[in-house]
């Protein structure tokens, strides 16, 4: 296999993650053609315009006949509904490498029945609450974590190859069971997404408006609200059962608070608390991997 910096990477949908992704491998001087294919045209010339790739088709089949890695950039129930068409493409044109980047795996991995050793099932912990092409942040994967979730059939090569792309993007790279991914970002991700979007539409309910008397501590609890509402319906709906025990076990927790202050408990409280705040503390250079040692702390 030649080097994968000489490959030609073409993403099949153009938006922040995918943008990112283009950005970040021009940044580290990909020497290969970038190039896209999209449903929406304007997005396409707008990801040219702004240099994050070479050329664009609206031809899925001439795109994957010139690919060496194809990275899927649609959301979740697209990537599922793209993913035969693809793969039966991906045998039909000299098998290239196949990724995706959605943040739910066994739907996805169901989808790319039958199985192609090739594909690459793959998920950045990365993101925004913006979104479109022209959202891309090139440097947005430096330090995150890329889960990839391979079979024990996925060709070895294949899975070096994405790996070392996401590595080129300044990511660190992890691998997980499909389960264990689903089950771990339901929790981690998805859950926080869905509380915040349960404290937004609270607050929005209130008779007294308190979203215009908000400070650091509700900017940072709703910034993620402001997502995009198509992707995260996908999420919600493609990883339902993951994200109803997490829900339940944050309801559990909830419950518990709030018998705490119902009885005016304050060292349970404060025990509480004080766990909460050495977790988060712990985990600072993962959630800031950017910020030096002495910066950390929240």
């Amino acid at each position: 296999m030649r080097p994968i910096q000489d490959m030609t990477v073409a993403f099949l949908g153009l938006g922040l993650i995918s943008g990112s992704l283009a950005g970040a491998l021009r940044a580290a001087e990909w020497l290969g053609p970038i190039i896209a294919w999209g449903p929406r045209e304007r997005s396409l010339e707008l990801g040219q315009a702004l240099g994050l790739i070479d050329r664009f088709s609206l031809d899925l089949e001439s795109v994957m006949a010139d690919a060496d890695i194809v990275v899927i950039g649609a959301p979740p129930i697209a990537t599922l509904e793209l993913l035969p068409d693809i793969l039966e493409m991906a045998r039909a044109h000299g098998e290239p490498i196949v990724t995706d980047m959605a943040s739910i795996k066994a739907s996805v991995v169901e989808a790319a029945m039958p199985h192609y050793a090739k594909f690459v099932p793959g998920h950045p912990i990365a993101g925004s609450e913006h979104s479109g092409v022209e959202a891309a942040i090139p440097d947005l994967f430096q330090g995150r974590e890329v889960i990839l979730t391979p079979s024990p059939e996925t060709d070895a090569t294949a899975l070096s190859a994405v790996q070392a792309m996401w590595e080129l993007a300044g990511a660190r790279v992890t691998q997980l069971s499909v389960s264990d991914h689903d089950a771990a970002l339901a929790a981690s991700s998805h859950v926080p997404h869905m509380l915040a979007y349960a404290l937004t539409a609270m607050l929005s309910d209130h008779p007294l408006g308190p979203m215009k008397h908000g400070g650091g501590a509700l900017r940072d609890m709703t910034r993620i609200a402001a997502s995009d509402p198509g992707m995260w319906r996908d999420i919600a709906l493609t990883n339902r059962d993951a994200i109803l025990t997490a829900m339940d076990a944050v309801a559990a927790q909830h419950a518990q608070l709030r018998t705490f202050i119902a009885e005016a408990d304050g060292p349970a409280m404060e025990a509480l608390f004080a766990h909460c705040r050495e977790v988060r503390r712990e985990h600072d250079v993962i959630l800031n991997p950017l910020l030096r040692p002495d910066e950390g702390g929240s």
